[in-house]
C-alpha cells in the first residue's frame, strides 16, 4: 500500500503537467524528465543554501529545512515513478551494496591494525 502523501503527490503532479501542457510545455516524456531533474537540482540548491546559512551562524528555521527536504523527496518520487523505478526497492538494493563495501573496509582495517 502506498502512503497517502505519495498518491496526493502523484495527483498534484498530474494536474501540474496538464496545466503546463495546456500552455505548450512538458509535451513529451523527455521534457517531463528534464523538468523533474532540474527541479531536484533547484531544491537541492535551496537546501544547500540553508545549510550554508547555518554553517556561517545565521538563523534558519527548521521548517525551511524540512520543507526543502520534502520537496527533494517529492521530486525524487515523481522521477522514479516516471521511470518506473520502485524507489524503496532501489534504496534497499543500494544499501545492501554500501553495507557490503563497508564490511570489506572494516575487515581490511582490522587486518591492517592487528
Amino acid at each position: 500500500m502506498i502512503p497517502k502523501w505519495q498518491q496526493r503527490s502523484a495527483d498534484i503532479h498530474e494536474r501540474f503537467v496538464k496545466l503546463a501542457q495546456a500552455k505548450g510545455h512538458l509535451t513529451s516524456d523527455s521534457e517531463v524528465l528534464s523538468f523533474l531533474a532540474l527541479a531536484i537540482c533547484g531544491e537541492a540548491g535551496e537546501l544547500a543554501n540553508l545549510i550554508k546559512k547555518l554553517w556561517r551562524g545565521d538563523e534558519v528555521e527548521e521548517a525551511q529545512i524540512r520543507d526543502e527536504i520534502a520537496d527533494i523527496r517529492i521530486y525524487l518520487e515523481h522521477i522514479s515513478r516516471h521511470l518506473n523505478i520502485d524507489l524503496d526497492r532501489a534504496c534497499d538494493r543500494k544499501l545492501d551494496e554500501v553495507a557490503d563495501r563497508l564490511s570489506a573496509k572494516e575487515r581490511n582495517a582490522t587486518t591492517v591494525t592487528t
